[in-house]
């Protein structure tokens, strides 16, 4: 598995282990400290260079891929995300022949989607990619290029799509709204949120194991129901102001307007991209009905929330 010392990967690290598989765990730096579960073997790898990829792919039954250069530059996350995931697909050719994919929601269109997400849900294109941000642009390639590599070398693909994964120590409000621990902006306060707690989508990393996976899109979507305006409250926001969807869409687009000149497109806050707004706060619900014929149901989270 690579990106093994990360958020989600050392949740899929445990969740594997507890599961009776044996795991090698690749990571780009040995870390400074800390107990690998029984049954782990950390491996040093590095996706960017290449280094250690064939050595960690000899003998394997699949392989997890989950390294993400998320938060860096545009060139760091494409070196990670396209090159990075070729020359792992590279390595794997002759010695193994399973590889499960870690994408994103962020891949869908969202202004072709309705009430409703599945795995079915319209990608972006080209011409939709315009504006997006380097995340979304990275995992959309990614994802296609696996697709590509993967069916001209024979190797099993599953690609696995989780919502905004989130832990009680690490709650991600950008789906909420901007503001901060004292002040908070609740866009759209009513809508369902999409979320998948950390343990939830390691588990379901897991369950993709399973040799049916092989060739499906699975979305991972722990579906609990809770609201923007909930999540904003348990998260400890002091002060939630609540704002429809479509007066954030117009100050969004008349303030970008006025910075665009200033500022350039490209450097204009994802906030004040109308495409990007939807995206973040669009109130279409979505699930894991793909998984759920899998056998997979995620654990009972309802109690993390507080």
């Amino acid at each position: 598995m690579t990106g093994a010392s990360g958020f989600l990967g050392s949740a899929v690290v445990e969740a594997l282990a507890a599961a009776g598989h044996r795991v090698r765990a690749g990571v780009r730096r040995w870390p400074d400290q800390g107990v690998w579960p029984d049954g782990v073997r950390p491996v040093q790898c590095d996706v960017e260079h290449g280094d250690g990829l064939a050595t960690a792919c000899e003998g394997v039954d699949a392989v997890i891929h989950l390294a993400a250069a998320m938060g860096d530059s545009a060139s760091a996350q494409q070196a990670v995300a396209v090159d990075g995931t070729a020359r792992l697909i590279e390595a794997m050719v002759g010695r193994c022949s399973r590889l499960l994919l870690a994408s994103s929601f962020a891949v869908y269109d969202w202004s072709r989607v309705g009430a409703t997400l599945d795995e079915q849900g319209a990608l972006l294109d080209d011409q939709a990619l315009h504006g997006q941000d380097a995340y979304t642009c990275a995992k959309l390639r990614q994802e296609q290029l696996a697709r590509t590599l993967c069916a001209q070398h024979g190797i099993g693909l599953t690609v696995l799509r989780p919502a905004l994964i989130w832990s009680g120590q690490r709650r991600d409000l950008s789906c909420v709204g901007p503001g901060n621990r004292w002040l908070r902006v609740v866009v759209a306060p009513r809508r369902s949120l999409r979320l998948t707690h950390v343990d939830s989508c390691a588990s379901a990393f897991v369950a993709a194991l399973d040799s049916r996976a092989s060739g499906q899109t699975l979305n991972i979507d722990d579906a609990t129901g809770i609201t923007a305006w909930d999540y904003a409250g348990a998260s400890g926001a002091r002060l939630r102001v609540p704002i429809p969807l479509s007066l954030a869409c117009a100050v969004a687009a008349l303030a970008g307007a006025l910075l665009k000149p200033l500022v350039g497109a490209d450097r204009l806050p994802g906030l004040l991209v109308p495409q990007r707004l939807q995206a973040r706060f669009h109130r279409a619900r979505a699930g894991h009905a793909a998984l759920q014929r899998l056998g997979w149901q995620p654990p009972a989270i309802a109690s993390r929330f507080h």
